[in-house]
């Protein structure tokens, strides 16, 4: 299919609430794929999810990446890619984190989101299959920030203290004024 280009604010786009899927037919599959393609693009900075108002679509889709080290291939960083069609979060924990997140909409920003630490999430997948995916840290906060995509939010909308740019968070990171 293709990289699109990535819909960044004030676009009004992205402050709308997306459509249920209710079919899986040719435009959802193109809509999948897209998805993956511009994701996998996304090198600065890297892209950990994406939400179809990112690429334009009305469409209740996403595309979540869970990092980890591979142990099969010297700990270096690998992920696995979900695709979450009509994503529902069904439980949330407690417990909840303050941290850094940024969002290839909105570039060179950055600041600190509460977030619940762990969370279970319903969806289908892109051949319309029920899964169920539980999540905790960065993968939970991937989760919740491309669902609040869905829901026509903006991580801006939640920041907690300052927004920085990426060189004022570099800066603070090198005085170690900011953890």
């Amino acid at each position: 299919m293709a990289v699109k280009p990535i819909v960044t604010i004030p676009d009004e786009r992205l402050y709308k609430k997306t459509i249920k899927v209710k079919e899986f037919d040719k435009e959802i599959k193109e809509l999948v794929q897209n998805l993956k393609d511009t994701v996998l693009s996304a090198k600065e900075p890297e892209g950990a999810g994406l939400a179809a108002p990112q690429i334009g679509s009305d469409k209740r889709v996403c595309i979540v990446r869970n990092f980890f080290l591979d142990p099969d291939n010297n700990n270096l960083e690998a992920s696995e890619d979900f695709i979450l069609i009509n994503p529902k979060i069904i439980s949330k924990s407690k417990e909840t984190e303050l941290d850094f997140e940024g969002c290839l909409s909105v570039p060179d920003i950055y600041g600190k989101v509460q977030r619940y630490r762990k969370i279970k999430v319903k969806a289908l997948n892109e051949t319309g299959e029920l899964i169920r995916l539980s999540a905790s840290g960065f993968f939970s906060r991937t989760i919740q920030h491309e669902i609040d995509h869905l829901n026509g939010e903006i991580f801006t909308d939640k920041v907690v203290g300052n927004i920085y740019t990426l060189k004022e968070l570099e800066e603070l990171e090198k005085e170690k004024k900011i953890l």
